[in-house]
């Protein structure tokens, strides 16, 4: 009888061991949301650890703890060919300051200039506390900015749909290529950007003066001619002061007059070197 029973619990425990089983990877499954990169990434923030690496090239500054330390490793990485490759220093900070976004600028300015970072340099701000995000520039990497905004909109634009759903690991992939993008475009021209700004306004104001030019002039003379008639003859006068006749075309008339065989007279023959040897 004690045989039989055991016999049910083993099957019955058995059973359920199969249903938890089949369960937990639906669990599993519902843990993650895939993002526009195809890599997946917690629903929740991930639990990262703070990382603070500063070099010659990059500096990632992890105070959030946002990234897990492969995905520290792989940014590292990253940021580094990047700097090797443009003479900047890349930074990515992320902190739980709760900076408001007015604030921002002034704030992180402060903090780049209390620490060990390069002159030349390039830095991404990421604020969890509020969700603000800063792209700050310095040194020499301002001239690739400086009077073009939409290169630090292209790369704000490019990050936002990885920043809508907190995948901060694949926005800051972004900054970094990017900003690579920015430097190879080269440093902004001014002349060029300013004619680019106002060249609307200035071809408005052509287009406004030729239209004033034309109405004026086409007014001024659209009467001249329908008023009265000028009386040439009346009111001009010919002098003649000195007369000469020109001689325009000659004609030369040859008339030739036979004359005895005895007669003297001069004599023609041809002369040897082709030329006539007397008169005519």
């Amino acid at each position: 009888m004690i045989r039989k029973y055991t016999v049910k619990i083993s099957a019955l425990a058995v059973v359920l061991l199969l249903i938890l089983v089949s369960v937990c990877p639906v669990f599993a499954e519902s843990d993650t949301l895939t993002t526009d990169n195809n890599s997946s990434i917690p629903a929740t923030a991930p639990t990262g650890v703070a990382t603070k690496v500063i070099e010659d090239t990059f500096a990632l500054t992890d105070d959030a703890a946002v990234f897990t330390e492969i995905q520290a490793q792989e940014l590292m990485s990253e940021l580094k060919a990047a700097g090797e490759k443009t003479g900047w220093q890349f930074i990515i900070h992320t902190s739980n300051e709760g900076v408001s976004s007015k604030n921002m600028v002034s704030h992180y300015d402060k903090y780049y200039a209390s620490q060990n970072f390069k002159d030349n340099a390039i830095m991404l701000v990421i604020d969890m506390r509020t969700s603000n995000r800063q792209i700050l520039s310095y040194g020499d990497v301002k001239s690739y900015f400086a009077g073009d905004p939409d290169r630090y909109e292209d790369i704000k634009s490019a990050m936002k749909p990885y920043l809508n759903t907190g995948d901060m690991y694949g926005a800051s992939q972004v900054f970094i290529s990017k900003a690579q993008k920015v430097y190879d475009m080269g440093k902004t021209n001014k002349l060029l950007l300013s004619l680019k700004k106002f060249g609307i306004f200035i071809g408005l104001a052509a287009v406004a003066v030729g239209l004033i030019i034309f109405f004026v002039t086409k007014s001024k003379y659209k009467h001249m001619g329908t008023t009265g008639t000028y009386d040439l003859s009346a009111n001009s006068s010919v002098d003649l002061t000195d007369v000469a006749d020109d001689f325009v075309t000659t004609h030369t008339t040859v008339h030739v007059i036979k004359s005895d065989s005895n007669s003297g007279g001069g004599s023609s023959s041809p002369s040897r070197d082709g030329h006539s040897s007397g008169t005519f």
